[in-house]
C-alpha cells in the first residue's frame, strides 16, 4: 500500500496548485489517504468534507463497475488514436458529471440521504454487474421491461453462488466502508456552488472536445444500458411510464362480422425465447422438427419478431398494427367483445390485460389434472382437458385458444423439458452460460425446441381428433435468443441493435382437411412466402374464423390466398 500512498501524496500537492476543483478534490485525497492509512483496521470510522465524499464516491464507482462498459467502448472504436482516447476520457468525463451532480444535489437534502443512496447504488451496482458480466446484458428500457416481468422461479433459475461474491466484495464491502464514514456538514451555499463548478467544467470539457459527440450519440444506447447505477434508476421508471401509457383504456375497434357461420377452431401458441437459426424446418442442419416435418406445416420465412422482451412482443403480436402498437384493444379482447369464445392458458408471464372467456394459468391447469400427470411441469400442461372442453362446445362456435408457452427461456434450458428429450447430450447444466462449452450450451438449447416439436405435433394431433371440425394452429415466438455469439446470452438486447438471433423467430401453420376443403386447397401443403411482420398474426386469426372488419388486412392474411402446391417446409 505504501506506493499508493504515495501516489495520492502526489497527486495532493499537485492539486494544491490548481484554483476552483484544487480545494474539492484535495478533500477527496485527503478522504482516500485515511482509508489506505487505515487499512489495517476493521473498517474504522473515515472523516471527510462532502465534496471530497462525492469525488470520491464517483471515481470509484467508475473505477470498479464499469470495465464492462470501457471493453464495450474501446471495441467500438475504429481507429485507436488520440481522437479515440479523448472519446474515452469524454464518456468518464459524463459519467463523473452526472454522479457528482446527483449526489450533490441528495447532500442538498441531508447527509443522511446521501450516504443511503450511496449504500444503496453500490450493493445495486455489484448485482447488476453480476448480471452484464454474466450474461452480457444492456439494462435499457427493453431489458428493464424483461426484468420487470420476470417472473421468481424464473428468476431464481439465474442464481448462482457467484453472485454472492460479487455481492461480497463489491457491494457490502464497500458498503461498510461508506457506513464508516463520518462526513462533515457543509452549507447549502458551498454545495450549490460546488454543483455548478462541476458543471461548468464538466460541460466546458464536452464542449471543448464536441467532435466526440458523434461517436458517443452513435453508441448511445449501448453506454446508456452498461451506466450504474442509472441505468437501472432511469430505466425502469420510462419502462412503467411506458407501461402506464399502454394500459390506458384501450381504443376499441371497429365492429366485426361473421362471413362464415360455421364452427372453427383456431389455436395460437405462443413460443419464448425460439430462434428461427435452430429449427430443421428452416434448413438447420440438426433434426430440430422430426414431427413437424412430417406433419404437414407451412413453415413462413424471414418472420420477425418487433422486440426482444416477452410483455412488448405478445402485446405486438396481438396487435392490428403489429409494431405500431397504438393502444386499440388486444385481438383476444376484440374476438371476445362480439361473441367469439377466447380461452388463453399460460406457462409464462407479460400478456396484456385481456378481456376474454377465461384465463388459465399453468398452476390452476394442474390442479384439475386426471389421468397421466407425469410430465404437467412442463408446457404440456397446456393441452391438459382442453380436448374435452373443446369436444363440447356448442356446433357453430367460432374459439380461440391461445398456449403461452415457457419455450425456450434461459438460462436454464435444461429444465424446460421432460429427461426423454434430452437427445442432444451433452448439456450445459449451469446458470453460468459462458462456462458451458459451445456445444453443451447448443444441446441444451436444441432439446428445447425438440420438445417444441413434440408440443406442437400434440396441438396438431388434438385438433386432427375434432372430426368434422375446421380448425387451424399458428405457432410463433416472441423473439429470439443470443447463445454466446459475439458475448451475448438469452436476450432483451435493444431491438435496434439486436443480433439477429434475437430477432429471427419461427412461423409455422397447420391446417385440417375441413379447413383446406373450405378453402378449396389440398395436400401436399403449399409454397411459403416470406414474412415479416407480426401483425400477420391477427389478421390470419380473422381470416380463419370468417371474420372482417374496416381493420382487417387481407394482403397480411397468411391464409387468404391458398393455393395447391407441393413444398411443405421451406430450407
Amino acid at each position: 500500500m505504501e506506493w499508493l500512498q504515495k501516489a495520492v501524496s502526489g497527486l495532493r500537492s499537485v492539486l494544491t496548485t490548481r484554483a476552483v476543483r484544487g480545494a474539492e478534490v484535495l478533500q477527496g485525497a485527503t478522504c482516500l489517504m485515511q482509508l489506505l492509512n487505515s487499512s489495517g483496521k476493521s473498517f474504522p470510522t473515515i472523516q471527510c468534507g462532502v465534496a471530497g465524499f462525492i469525488v470520491v464516491t464517483s471515481i470509484v464507482n467508475v473505477v470498479l463497475f464499469h470495465w464492462p462498459l470501457y471493453r464495450v467502448a474501446v471495441a467500438s472504436i475504429s481507429v485507436v488514436d488520440w481522437h479515440g482516447v479523448l472519446g474515452l476520457l469524454t464518456l468518464v468525463m459524463v459519467q463523473l458529471v452526472i454522479s457528482i451532480t446527483l449526489l450533490a444535489l441528495a447532500a442538498f437534502i441531508s447527509i443522511r440521504v446521501l450516504k443511503a443512496l450511496c449504500i444503496l447504488f453500490v450493493l445495486g451496482n455489484a448485482i447488476a454487474l453480476y448480471f452484464i458480466v454474466q450474461y452480457g446484458v444492456i439494462i435499457d428500457v427493453t431489458m428493464s421491461g424483461n426484468i420487470v416481468n420476470t417472473s421468481f422461479q424464473e428468476a431464481s433459475e439465474m442464481a448462482h453462488p457467484k453472485m454472492l461474491l460479487y455481492l461480497a466484495f463489491l457491494g457490502f464491502l464497500p458498503a461498510a466502508v461508506i457506513a464508516r464514514v463520518q462526513i462533515k456538514s457543509s452549507s447549502r451555499v458551498r454545495l450549490v456552488v460546488f454543483q455548478l463548478v462541476s458543471l461548468v467544467l464538466g460541460l466546458a470539457w464536452c464542449y471543448a472536445n464536441a467532435s466526440t459527440s458523434l461517436w458517443i450519440d452513435k453508441n448511445a444506447k449501448q453506454f446508456g444500458g452498461l451506466v450504474l447505477p442509472w441505468s437501472y434508476v432511469v430505466n425502469p421508471l420510462r419502462y412503467y411510464e411506458q407501461e402506464a401509457a399502454a394500459k390506458r383504456e384501450p381504443e376499441l375497434l371497429p365492429a366485426l362480422t361473421s362471413t362464415d357461420p360455421r364452427r372453427i377452431v383456431f389455436v395460437l401458441v405462443i413460443g419464448e425465447a425460439a430462434r428461427a437459426q435452430n429449427f430443421s424446418l428452416y434448413g438447420y442442419g440438426r433434426e430440430t422438427n422430426p414431427l413437424l416435418a412430417r406433419a404437414g406445416i407451412i413453415a413462413f420465412p424471414g418472420a420477425r419478431s418487433c422486440a426482444t422482451y416477452t410483455t412488448a412482443s405478445v402485446r405486438c403480436m396481438l396487435s392490428s398494427r403489429g409494431a405500431a402498437n397504438d393502444n386499440a384493444e388486444p385481438l383476444p379482447s376484440y374476438l371476445h367483445r362480439f361473441g367469439i369464445e377466447v380461452i388463453w392458458r399460460t406457462h409464462n408471464f407479460g400478456e396484456p390485460p385481456l378481456k376474454v372467456t377465461s384465463i388459465e394459468h399453468a398452476d390452476e391447469i394442474r390442479k384439475l389434472c386426471v389421468g397421466d400427470c407425469a410430465r404437467i411441469g412442463f408446457d404440456e400442461v397446456l393441452l391438459q382437458g382442453l380436448d374435452r372442453r373443446l369436444r363440447n362446445a356448442p356446433q357453430g362456435t367460432k374459439t380461440l385458444v391461445v398456449l403461452h408457452q415457457a419455450g425456450s427461456h434461459g438460462p436454464q434450458y435444461f429444465r424446460k423439458y421432460p429427461p426423454e428429450f434430452e437427445r442432444f447430450k451433452p448439456t450445459c447444466r449451469s446458470v453460468e452460460l459462458q462456462n458451458c462449452s459451445k456445444e453443451e450450451l447448443v444441446n441444451a438449447y436444441d432439446n428445447t425446441i425438440l420438445y417444441t416439436d413434440y408440443l406442437l405435433n400434440g396441438v396438431i394431433e388434438l385438433l386432427k381428433a375434432l372430426k368434422g371440425t375446421a380448425s387451424v394452429m399458428l405457432y410463433m415466438s416472441d423473439h429470439g435468443e443470443s447463445l454466446g455469439e459475439n458475448g451475448l446470452y438469452l436476450h432483451g438486447i435493444p431491438t435496434s441493435i439486436a443480433p439477429d438471433v434475437q430477432t429471427s423467430v419461427p412461423l409455422i401453420v397447420w391446417m385440417s382437411d375441413e379447413f383446406l376443403q373450405r378453402r378449396g386447397a389440398s395436400r401436399p401443403g403449399l409454397i411459403a412466402t416470406p414474412r415479416h411482420s407480426p401483425d400477420v398474426v391477427f389478421h390470419t386469426v380473422m381470416g380463419a374464423l370468417g371474420l372482417t372488419s374496416k381493420i382487417y388486412a387481407p394482403q397480411q392474411d397468411l391464409l387468404r390466398d391458398l393455393q395447391p402446391a407441393v413444398a411443405i417446409h421451406v430450407k
